[in-house]
């Protein structure tokens, strides 16, 4: 059988390749320490449980845009908890944000503009449908994230016709950085949107695991005509496998809508029905549920920060987190030294750290950057989250004086993950 070239050359996603590999391995009783996939571990909430239970007999079809409920519900939540204006008419439920990115990136006229690095499937959902990648090389001198400057610089440098609809696809908190974007950074960036007529497709997935004393603002506070968010509650809820995403359009775009849900009809038809019933329940913001979220905020952030402090200890170059649960640490100051073991690029880099050590991670060229920048991808959420989320529970004031000791005694692979990389990283020091 013939295959399109397209989609011969495509290869499946990195992150649920690696992933796969890992419970193959631990299947066959290998111990791996895994920093490869970013799935949260907390158990589902009680409240969103009993919903679904409650719900399982809804076996008919949703409307292709979601139920009115639901989306009327997302609004609030929208409202409440970012303070930001959306109508359930504006509002779009399918299986995965990610689902609804693609379905976006079809829709929508113009080259896709892509600071690097970036979450895996972006790039490749452009390709899948021609879309023309214009990538923006970003650098740990800017916290990984895109600038004014290096925004216009990379429109000029094009042969695009410049009054031509763009699209730019931001993401934050950031997948594969941990890096996010402040309210003044964000403005700085309206003014050159507004005049090159970029239209943003903003992956806010992980806009409440924010910690740092960082604050998450949306672009669409500030661009809102030009804004479009995709979200959802798999990863600051820990419900990645009901697959359920959310697109808030802006104001006056029907024919986008439109757009977007005829794609859907065609190929998902709607969400799963019990699933939408148990996402009322996962979007109702009072005070027990949001507090459930800044628990396990808390918990990320403090897995992910002892992280980091355990690379900085070691001589490892990484950009402290803002939000998430990755880190994006790079051995390019010992380039030289890799070189002479044949560790030439952040692929050989980390087959070499899995072979010989057992550690799974990800090279940064899986996110878009060059070969041979050696940078890896690192997620912090490889422990028992049920047992870690209800020892926080019991005794969280004395955890918070003290996290790391909480973090030792109760995420055994994050830390021998950590005592790995120093061990390597300090054998190159020494050769």
């Amino acid at each position: 059988m013939e295959i399109i070239p397209e989609i011969r050359r495509l290869r499946p996603s990195a992150t649920l390749a690696i992933n796969e590999l890992v419970v193959k391995k631990r299947k066959k009783g290998q111990k791996i320490y895994h920093m490869g996939f970013g799935e949260s571990p907390f158990p589902v909430h009680d409240r969103i449980k009993r919903a679904l239970c409650t719900h399982a007999d809804k076996k008919y079809y949703s409307p292709t845009q979601g139920f009115f409920a639901l989306r009327k519900q997302i609004s609030s939540f929208y409202k409440e908890v970012f303070n930001l204006e959306f109508k359930p008419k504006q509002v779009i439920v399918a299986l995965g944000s990610k689902s609804l990115i693609f379905h976006t990136i079809a829709a929508l006229d113009g080259p896709l503009l892509l600071p690097t690095p970036s979450w895996v499937s972006y790039q490749h959902q452009a390709y899948l449908v021609h879309k023309k990648v214009i990538y923006i090389e970003t650098s740990p001198e800017s916290s990984y994230l895109l600038t004014p400057s290096s925004l216009l610089s990379s429109i000029e440098k094009t042969t695009l016709d410049l009054s031509r609809q763009k699209l730019l696809l931001l993401n934050y908190p950031n997948n594969p950085t941990g890096q996010s974007y402040s309210k003044e950074q964000l403005k700085e960036l309206v003014p050159i949107l507004r005049k090159h007529n970029i239209i943003v497709i903003s992956d806010e997935i992980y806009s409440l695991i924010s910690y740092n004393n960082h604050e998450h603002h949306s672009l669409a506070e500030y661009y809102p005509e030009g804004t479009i968010i995709t979200g959802g509650f798999s990863k600051d809820r820990s419900l990645g496998g009901y697959r359920l995403g959310v697109l808030l359009l802006p104001k006056r775009n029907d024919d986008v809508k439109r757009s977007i849900l005829s794609i859907i009809s065609e190929i998902w038809s709607s969400a799963s029905s019990p699933i939408q019933y148990a996402a009322i329940d996962a979007y109702y913001p009072d005070e027990e549920l949001l507090a459930y979220i800044q628990i396990c905020t808390r918990i990320h952030g403090m897995m992910t920060n002892y992280v980091y402090n355990r690379l900085k200890e070691a001589g490892i170059s990484c950009v402290s987190p803002k939000g998430g649960f990755y880190l994006f640490p790079n051995w390019n100051d010992k380039k030289e030294l890799l070189k002479k073991m044949d560790l030439t690029t952040s692929k050989k880099l980390a087959k070499f750290l899995l072979k010989k050590y057992n550690l799974a991670s990800l090279p940064g060229s899986e996110f878009g950057m060059p070969k041979k920048n050696l940078c890896l991808r690192l997620s912090t959420v490889d422990y028992n989250g049920s047992l870690v989320l209800n020892e926080y529970k019991e005794r969280a004031s004395a955890i918070d004086k003290n996290p790391s000791e909480f973090v030792n005694e109760f995420a055994p692979n994050l830390v021998g993950a950590c005592d790995i990389l120093k061990e390597f990283t300090m054998s190159l020091n020494s050769e």
